[in-house]
């Protein structure tokens, strides 16, 4: 079995076990990838809450988020650190800065939840997306979709209070990684207060009562929403704001 055939199963394999919209993705993303870039495949495992790239570090190396939560972490805000960017799969790390031709990454990041990473060599990476008008189409629509869909949620927080908040959170969440119509979101509600700008108090007192309304379900730590309680929430949030 050649290099280049495991590196294509690699990413079916990976493109099985995704929701179907995110694992097409996946499979259309290396569509057109050259045999020396699926070569240079590696798979990596990170475990939850781990720093795998830092500010100012040289761009080296460029991760694929395949499954999993990263967090962007900044620590400029009097010393504390502010989780301000969360992101999902399939998503580059380390792309918009060889698209920017910036020679050091633009921010801290870190894991959220326990995630799996494709890793090319940024020399690599560089050749392809820069000859590839395939593949550089793809990566300027999820940066510019990105950077709209921050700046909207930036705006409708500027009207949401309390619970919305989080509403609005858990619906973006669901939109990104729900699978078979389910999702389960096991994050910490300090994650959550992050996201939110929310006390972590008032983040507890919110689940409790969007379960008691029935918008979600919980077993434990982990909160559970189906396609139906999406809808209600989404129709909740709708009636308010649009």
């Amino acid at each position: 079995m050649s290099t280049t055939k495991s590196g294509i199963q690699l990413i079916y394999k990976l493109a099985e076990q995704l929701p179907s919209a995110t694992g097409e993705y996946l499979k259309q993303y290396f569509q057109t990838a050259p045999d020396w870039l699926m070569n240079s495949l590696q798979l990596s495992r990170w475990k939850k809450d781990n720093i795998f790239l830092r500010e100012d570090e040289p761009v080296e190396t460029i991760y694929i988020l395949v499954s999993g939560m990263v967090k962007a972490i900044d620590y400029r805000f009097y010393g504390n650190t502010y989780d301000y960017m969360w992101f999902y799969p399939v998503t580059s790390f380390g792309g918009m800065e060889v698209l920017l031709e910036q020679e050091h990454y633009q921010t801290t990041l870190s894991t959220m939840t326990p995630c799996t990473m494709l890793v090319i060599p940024r020399s690599l990476f560089e050749q392809w997306v820069k000859n590839d008008i395939h593949v550089l189409a793809m990566e300027a629509k999820v940066m510019g979709t990105f950077l709209l869909e921050e700046v909207k949620r930036e705006r409708v927080f500027l009207f949401m209070q309390g619970s919305d908040r989080l509403i609005y959170t858990l619906l973006h969440i669901y939109e990104q990684t729900a699978n078979r119509n389910n999702c389960i979101i096991n994050l910490t509600q300090q994650n959550l207060a992050d996201s939110t700008g929310l006390s972590v108090k008032t983040i507890s007192r919110s689940l409790k009562e969007l379960e008691v309304q029935q918008y979600i379900s919980r077993s434990g730590n982990k909160i559970l929403i189906s396609d139906q309680q999406y809808q209600r929430m989404k129709d909740l949030i709708r009636e308010k704001y649009e």
